[in-house]
Order: structure tokens, then sequence, then C-alpha cells
């Protein structure tokens, strides 16, 4: 087996770059973002990058998942703070003293929690991302990160309006629908009370038939109509509330017109009452006692 040159293993140097993980903190009620500042023993970077990076690191011999190695990098950078990773914005290779790293930066949200620094960073701000494109101590990198996210966070927006307008109009299309089935359910009962006392005159005029004349066809007609009626009512969900002598006075289906209301007993039924759908279109007229 021949010996690989010193060209070829530096050649395949340059392709085993370690992975280092950052986050592009937003705070949506600072409308800002979280930046750390170098301390003085990283000249080789803050030459390259600027003095002031993202929180974040380089994933640790044994560590298999990245978002585990990138939680463990912020607790120990920035405290035990409230967060929501967002998504991946930027993907590039950088470099380090030591050697190459490619570099993950995520936009993550901010919820709670208070900043508490390592000895890893001398300090941090909050900075607007107008802030950070115009400044003159940022490195370009940040730069086209503050453009980047502002594009996102702008589109995301745009997204999440777009959304909550769809909501409303499904919530508004539901409610149009349920006002329509109300009105359909009880735009006819002014027709139906209009029904009622002829309804009432049928049953009227033949409590008064003599038992001999029930037989009579044109009694029997009358009978028949007053039929025809009542199924008008019951296929329009008209029906009748039921009640008898005895029951006890309900002052929600029960219209008291006569005797004594103190022992709240039906004694007599005047007039039926009748519901369209469960509400009352005529309480029942009974005298108690």
């Amino acid at each position: 087996m021949t010996k690989k040159s010193m060209t070829e293993k530096n050649e395949e140097k340059k392709f085993h770059a370690r992975i280092s993980q950052k986050i592009f903190l937003y705070n949506k009620e600072k409308n800002s973002f979280l930046l750390v500042k170098m301390r003085n023993d990283q000249a080789y970077f803050a030459k390259k990058y600027g003095v002031w990076e993202l929180p974040g690191g380089t994933m640790e011999n044994g560590e298999v998942l990245l978002i585990d190695s990138l939680k463990r990098e912020i607790r120990e950078e920035i405290g035990e703070v409230k967060i929501e990773i967002v998504d991946t914005i930027d993907t590039f290779l950088g470099e380090f003293k030591n050697g190459p790293a490619m570099f993950l930066i995520y936009l993550v949200k901010y919820i709670s929690g208070e900043i508490e620094l390592s000895d890893e960073h001398m300090e941090f701000r909050w900075e607007t991302a107008e802030k950070i494109i115009s400044g003159k101590e940022y490195g370009e990198w940040l730069k086209q990160l503050a453009k980047k996210a502002s594009k996102y966070l702008e589109n995301q927006n745009a997204l999440d309006s777009w959304k909550r307008c769809q909501a409303d109009f499904e919530n508004y299309k539901k409610d149009q629908a349920k006002h329509q089935e109300e009105f359909r359910k009880y735009a006819k009962m002014d027709v139906i009370e209009q029904i009622l006392p002829v309804v009432d005159n049928f049953e009227a005029s033949l409590a008064h038939v003599p038992e001999k004349n029930k037989e009579n066809g044109w009694v029997e007609g009358i009978v028949y109509i007053k039929k025809q009626l009542e199924n008008v009512l019951k296929n329009n969900d008209i029906e009748e509330i039921q009640v008898k002598v005895g029951d006890k006075f309900n002052p929600e289906i029960h219209e008291a017109v006569g005797g004594d209301g103190k022992k709240q007993k039906i004694t007599k039924i005047v007039q039926k009452g009748y519901r369209l759908n469960g509400r009352i279109v005529r309480a029942a007229r009974v005298e108690v006692s």
C-alpha cells in the first residue's frame, strides 16, 4: 500500500470540517436579534468575522443529534431561556484557527427567560436588523443574516396574516350558514301563528257537534280539513305541547288564564300550545287551582 503524499493529506484535511451551529435569536417584543461579543483571546475569529457573533458552537465528540448539541450550547452560553426553533436560514463554510467548520444558522424565536452569559463572551445586546445592516462594527456575514431573517419574518407574517384571514372567512361562512339555518327554521313562524287560530276554530266547532251528528258527511269533511291543517303543522316541525289536567303549572310552557294560581295544578286546558324546533310558538292556555 502506497503512502499518501503530503498534498493528498492536505486536500483530504480540507473536507473534514466540523459542524458549528449558531442561533439568530429574535425577540418579537423588542423587534431585535441577540448578539454576543467575543472575548479578546478570540482574535483570529474576530479578525475574519467581527467581534460580534451569535450564540452557539461546535458538536462535541459523542454527540449524534444536531438539535441536542445545539440545545446544550445554548444552555451553556446564554442560560435557561425558553426558545422556539423556527428554521435554518443559512449555511456556509467558515474557518476557525484550528480548521474549517460548516456553519448552520437557525432562526429562533425568544419566548422567555433571562440571558445569562457564560465566560465565553464579554457582553450581549439586542439589535434591530436595520442597525445590524448599517452598523460598521458588524461583520458582513451578520449583515447578510439580518437581511435574510428580516425577509423570512416578513414572509412568515404575511403567511400568518393570510391564514388568519382564511380562518376568519371560514368562521364567517359557518356563522352565515348557522344564521341561514336559524332563519329557515323560524321564518315560517308568522305564517304558522296565523294558521293556529284556524285550527282552534275547527276544534271549537267540532267540540259542539252533537254525538248523533258526528258521522254526518259535512262533519266528516270538517274533520278531514282539520286533519290536513294538523299535517301542515307537523310537516313544518310544529309540535303540540303535551299537557293534561292534573299536571303541575309550568310558566315556561303554560299561560294561566283563570282559576287560583296558588296551588299550581292544571284544572282545565283552554287552548293548545305549540312549539317550533323546541321554541315556544304559543304557550298552552290553562286554568289552575
